[in-house]
């Protein structure tokens, strides 16, 4: 399951009701509910943020294979960000630091099981897997 959504903060509403329609239709934990809206508000942010020149719509695509659940983003007309090569936060350095910014990722990667980036003709392409509990 697919959807376009404007490259503008008001899709926000519409992801998650995006989200919540698929983990019902697809029996899925409402326990997953909150980490995957949160995972996809983080991506679809920085999306914005980084990628502001950007004029199309961002695709958001959920599936559900065996236990697993497949979340794909898909920004067109984007320039390269690999977030796989992310440096490692020290949390307890961070917090000390007191700084805004720079968790979002790393808050990401502790929620997903696996995190892949791939970066083709100006499309940049974010595929998150987290395992189901059964």
């Amino acid at each position: 399951m697919e959807q376009k959504f404007k490259r503008d903060i008001t899709s926000l509403e519409g992801i998650f009701t995006f989200i919540e329609q698929f983990i019902s239709s697809n029996n899925i934990a409402p326990s997953h509910l909150y980490p995957v809206q949160l995972v996809i508000e983080e991506l679809f942010t920085n999306i914005l943020k980084y990628q502001s020149g950007g004029k199309s719509d961002v695709v958001v695509h959920l599936e559900k294979s065996d236990n697993k659940l497949i979340i794909r983003l898909r920004d067109f007309d984007s320039e390269p960000f690999d977030l796989t090569k992310s440096e490692e936060v020290n949390t307890n350095e961070y917090i000390q630091q007191k700084k805004p910014g720079g968790l979002g990722i790393h808050l990401v990667k502790q929620m997903v099981d696996s995190l892949d980036y791939e970066y083709n003709n100006r499309t940049s392409t974010i595929t998150l897997t987290k395992h189901l509990e059964m």
